[in-house]
């Protein structure tokens, strides 16, 4: 007879080291989800992965974290004998990287979400004491409120205080750091990093981040082309002049160069002020102004066609913020537009 106090349901996704079900806990009928491995076919480094997760994950709150509700063994000869399972809150939406696939996602929609990977990575870089180590869209989970994501999928995560952790199969090679490619310790540094990536992925739901390597390249070649080449992911074409900006915070070559989260999180890109695409001009001269500050001779990104977007994509972006600042401000305006206090200066 079966005793557990839940009913394994359908799958629902695949993480790093495990398979996610459904669950219906018997005793108030509420669901959530159940990442498994089983202790008498799994790998080693699949169990190793799963414990390591359940550890981390009890002692993390915050809520931008998946949330673990709990763990046990049980027996299921079904599954091929005793499962080791870690019970997290389900949610519903999906993941990043599914929205991203389905639809091409606004700037703002982009902004939100990095917005949301950012708060959960400073509360693990600063307060958890934990680098994640395998940032992407798919380990994203969207919440109902639009904009809002949890970070799941700790099978990679290791403390910061263990500088001799080591998670086989640590990260995914096309989001990974450089650094790590090449076999290095994954840091809070190549979070970042991955974070840049995670925002090119939501950007461009065709290419992915190196886009131009998933073409023509097998995933060794890939790997040495991000740990010793010298270049960074392209960036998507039509991103916003802010937003080209905040991927360079994140995808410099030397971690030691990258942003921190919490400066990341005052980046214009980032920032809820009105004022988050910058001051909007007061004059034709001041936009110009604005032009010659942000418009760099040699500034110009190659399209997939070949093609360049430099000064008349950043002209077409300038005029765009520029609308949206009126936009913003109009409904501020209080005039009075009766006759009185008016000069007629044309008859």
């Amino acid at each position: 007879m079966d005793t557990r106090r839940w009913v394994r349901g359908g799958c629902v996704g695949k993480g790093s080291f495990g398979m996610v079900s459904l669950a219906l806990d018997r005793a108030n009928g509420g669901i959530f989800a159940v990442k498994s491995v089983c202790l008498n076919s799994a790998p080693p480094h699949a169990i190793a992965a799963l414990e390591n997760e359940i550890r981390l994950l009890s002692s993390l709150d915050s809520p931008h974290v998946i949330a673990y509700l709990g763990e046990d063994v049980t027996e299921e000869p079904s599954r091929g004998g005793r499962c080791r399972n870690l019970h997290l809150e389900y949610l519903p939406h999906g993941t990043l990287a599914d929205a991203a696939a389905a639809r091409k996602l606004g700037e703002h929609e982009i902004r939100d979400y990095a917005r949301s990977i950012a708060l959960a990575l400073q509360y693990l870089h600063f307060t958890a004491g934990v680098v994640h180590g395998d940032i992407k869209g798919r380990n994203v989970l969207l919440r109902s409120a639009p904009g809002m994501a949890r970070l799941s999928d700790f099978g990679s995560a290791r403390r910061l205080s263990d500088v001799s952790a080591k998670v086989r199969g640590s990260g995914t090679p096309l989001w990974m750091a450089p650094e790590v490619a090449r076999g290095e310790a994954v840091t809070r540094a190549s979070d970042v990093w991955s974070l840049g990536c995670t925002v090119i992925e939501m950007a461009d739901r065709v290419r992915r981040p190196w886009g131009e390597l998933r073409s023509r390249s097998n995933a060794s070649a890939q790997l040495y082309q991000i740990g010793f080449g010298k270049d960074v992911p392209k960036f998507p074409v039509g991103l916003s002049w802010t937003a080209r900006d905040f991927l360079d915070k994140c995808l410099k070559r030397d971690p030691t160069e990258r942003w921190s989260c919490e400066q990341l999180l005052q980046h214009s890109f980032l920032s809820n002020s009105l004022n988050e695409a910058g001051p909007s001009p007061r004059s034709v001269l001041s936009f110009a102004e604005s032009e010659l500050e942000f418009g760099h001779e040699g500034d110009d990104y190659d399209d997939d066609d070949g093609g360049k977007c430099g000064y008349e994509d950043s002209l077409g972006a300038e005029s765009s913020r520029a609308r949206e600042r009126i936009r913003q401000l109009a409904p501020m305006v209080r005039s009075n537009w009766t006759d009185e206090g008016w000069v007629s200066v044309r008859g």
